[in-house]
């Protein structure tokens, strides 16, 4: 009996992987990565959006409340309605910008910041599933590729 990995049970018969677009590729990874995220976030009652925007701000600091509703190229309304979800929760505060009273600033939480390393427990148990099938360099090589690809800068 043939064992196949996830990658080739997920390939149509008759179509070759190298014959396929990454982009193709790529989503069906994120679609895994994405249910594996989703199902690790229902005890936390936290959404992937809400882990994005408090990565930001432990990422880049405090910040202006325009500056992430841009990194996350989110409108204003709908920005305010996860910013307010965050601060009810205790993970984010909100205070005014000294400098310009109309501006506000963001920044985590104790709390907030206790949830991310909790988080960044179960991105790894993630990521260990994901990346089962590569070796130590292959995961190297993967992360500096997406890295690349999403703009992030790599630390050497």
């Amino acid at each position: 009996m043939t064992v196949r990995t996830p990658a080739e049970r997920a390939q149509p018969s008759g179509t070759r992987v190298d014959e396929l677009p990454a982009a193709v590729l790529i989503a069906r990874v994120a679609r895994r990565v994405r249910s594996r995220l989703r199902a690790a976030l229902v005890p936390t009652g936290l959404r992937q959006r809400h882990l994005v925007a408090l990565s930001y701000l432990r990422d880049h600091g405090p910040a202006r409340q325009q500056s992430l509703a841009e990194s996350l190229c989110m409108d204003a309304s709908s920005l305010v309605c996860l910013l307010n979800d965050l601060e009810d929760r205790d993970l984010i505060a909100r205070r005014r910008d000294r400098e310009d009273r109309r501006r506000g600033i963001l920044e985590l939480t104790d709390h907030g910041r206790a949830t991310l390393t909790e988080i960044d427990a179960v991105l790894a148990d993630i990521d260990a599933e994901i990346l089962a099938d590569l070796d130590e360099s292959e995961r190297t090589d993967l992360r500096a590729l997406l890295a690349r690809l999403s703009g992030v800068g790599v630390e050497a």
